[in-house]
């Protein structure tokens, strides 16, 4: 198993960004390389801006620890197991996202780090404004 872990700073206070994360079904409105998401019960479907689709599990979204963990299930990415989380943490100048994503197989890593670099990217902003 391969980890990957990303920490993005963000210029706001925890709980605006928090309402962002929580809000499951509105994922593609933070992350550029996501055309859509709908959301049916735990059932998060993710359209890629380039074609094909991820189908996740959210599996918690817990507002005590200010976490989402969720899991995708169906991938055009050819991954035999995917877990993540995304945890808000305080911070002095406003609030920080760790994002820790688990791969299988290790080799996945060469597709998923520079699409969650770019996701990254995208969310210093989209949850900053």
């Amino acid at each position: 198993m391969t980890t990957i872990q990303k920490t993005v700073r963000i210029n706001a206070d925890i709980d605006s960004v928090w309402a962002k994360i929580s809000d499951t079904a509105g994922i593609s409105n933070l992350i550029g390389f996501l055309a859509s998401s709908v959301q049916n019960g735990d059932t998060r479907t993710c359209t890629l801006d380039q074609g094909g689709e991820l189908v996740e599990k959210i599996i918690s979204v817990d507002p005590k620890l200010k976490r989402v963990m969720y899991s995708i299930t169906k991938s055009p990415l050819n991954m035999e197991f995917h877990a993540a989380s995304m945890q808000v943490n305080e911070t002095e100048n406003g609030s920080e996202l760790v994002w820790t994503v688990d791969l299988l197989p290790p080799e996945s890593v060469e597709h998923m780090e520079p699409m969650l670099a770019g996701a990254c990217a995208d969310m210093e902003t989209t949850l900053a404004s």
